[in-house]
């Protein structure tokens, strides 16, 4: 089984192969840890301000709880592969990133390719 710190460098290896000019979208289902709801909720909605301020081209990101206990799923679309890449390495990013995966049990991601722009209200 591999840790979160290993499926988050294999998903940025991932997004250096998705088409430059295509919009991007992903996907990240996550289960955090027990007890550590509240405070990735927090911290998620800090990032997620941040992305929107801060991005160019980040056009969606956005936060479900699902309705199983813990599980959660995040939803972002941006402009294309470099846009993707820039909040990857943003420095809100560089702050934020560490501090939600130390809350996470565990991270799925999948990449697609989005046939509609999102926008967040």
């Amino acid at each position: 089984m591999s840790t979160v710190a290993e499926d988050i460098k294999k998903l940025q290896d991932t997004a250096n192969l998705l088409p430059p000019d295509e919009v991007i979208g992903d996907l990240k289902h996550v289960v955090v840890k027990e007890g550590k709801e509240r405070e990735f909720e927090s911290l998620f909605r800090e990032l997620a301000a941040k992305a929107k301020a801060h991005d160019k081209g980040v056009h969606y990101y956005d936060l479900y709880r699902s309705a199983q206990p813990r599980a959660y799923v995040v939803m972002a679309q941006y402009e294309n592969r470099d846009a993707l890449q820039r909040h990857q390495k943003s420095e809100h990013g560089k702050h934020y990133f560490p501090k939600i995966r130390e809350l996470l049990e565990k991270i799925e991601v999948s990449y697609h390719l989005c046939s509609v722009q999102l926008k967040s209200l």
